[in-house]
Formats: structure tokens, C-alpha cells, sequence
């Protein structure tokens, strides 16, 4: 039942990820990133993913600092430590429980990129591995949705770039 459960948080979820993969502003990527991470840190405790679900607690709270124009080096150090400290403190999933640390940690280190094009890229990029994650914690919602945001901002991706030569 709690697999049925979390797939349907997660599918909620996942529209709210998807959604945000046509946002070209930061700020507004940031906003909608937590509500969508909130959600999936309650799918994820119920599917067992007890690090991916600290991962996106940890991450709404980076974004938050993003968003505040807060996140200097000393947070970002922070964050990858508790980042770090709660995978080695709470993994029981091995390799898989390593993921979403690794994903976290990228993350906070570029986040800061000013360049809309490279946070964009950065974001595509990042939930590759989330979608292996997802899949294997049966989280099957999550891992199509992963994918599909995946699309999703290469293609809005590919529409920045293809601006931004206009422009030059």
C-alpha cells in the first residue's frame, strides 16, 4: 500500500517538477524546486529512501538561501557536510543510498551560476541520476517524471541557447 501511496504523492509531484522544466527564471525555478522536493521527500520516506528524502529537505533549505541570495561558500560547506554526515549516518541502501548525496552535492557546489543557460544546463543534468534513484526505490512515477523532466528542460535549454545567439 505505501508503494501505491508514494507513486501518487510522487506523480503529484513529478507534474509540479515537469512544469517547472519551461521556467527560464531562477527565482521562480527555486519556488517551484521546493514545493516539488517537499512532496517527493514524503514519497521517498514512505518507499524506505530515507536519504534521498533528507537530500530534499536539505535541498529546500539550500534553495531557500539561493533564493535569498544567502548561499555563500560557508553554507554550501555546511550543506554538503549534513549532506554527507546524514547519508554515512542514516544509508541502509548501499550504493543507491549514495545518489542523491552525490546529486546534492554537485548541486549546492554550482548552484550559484549566474548564467541562466548553465543553471538550466546543471538542473537538466542533475536529474539523471535521480531518475536511476527513483526507479530503483520503485518509485515509478518519479523515475518517468525524472526522465521527462529531463525533456522538458533540454528542450527549454535548447530554446535559451537558440535566443541567446539571436541576440549576439
Amino acid at each position: 500500500m505505501n508503494i501505491i501511496i508514494a507513486n501518487i504523492i510522487d506523480l503529484v509531484a513529478a507534474v509540479v517538477q515537469v512544469g517547472s522544466g519551461a521556467i527560464k527564471k531562477k527565482s521562480k525555478i527555486l519556488i517551484v524546486q521546493t514545493i516539488q522536493l517537499l512532496m517527493q521527500a514524503v514519497s521517498m520516506l514512505l518507499l524506505g529512501g530515507v536519504t534521498g528524502a533528507v537530500s530534499n529537505v536539505l535541498s529546500c533549505f539550500r534553495n531557500f538561501l539561493c533564493y535569498k541570495d544567502k548561499l555563500n561558500w560557508v553554507w554550501k560547506v555546511i550543506l554538503i557536510v549534513a549532506s554527507i554526515g546524514f547519508t554515512i549516518a542514516l544509508n541502509d541502501q548501499g550504493f543507491l543510498g549514495i545518489i542523491p548525496a552525490a546529486v546534492c552535492t554537485v548541486y549546492i557546489i554550482f548552484m550559484d551560476i549566474k548564467d541562466p543557460v548553465k543553471f538550466k544546463l546543471l538542473v537538466t543534468l542533475s536529474f539523471v541520476p535521480w531518475a536511476v534513484y527513483h526507479f530503483i526505490l520503485k518509485s515509478y512515477t518519479g523515475a518517468i517524471f525524472d526522465a521527462a523532466t529531463v525533456v522538458t528542460n533540454a528542450v527549454t535549454l535548447a530554446k535559451m541557447i537558440k535566443e541567446n545567439k539571436k541576440s549576439v
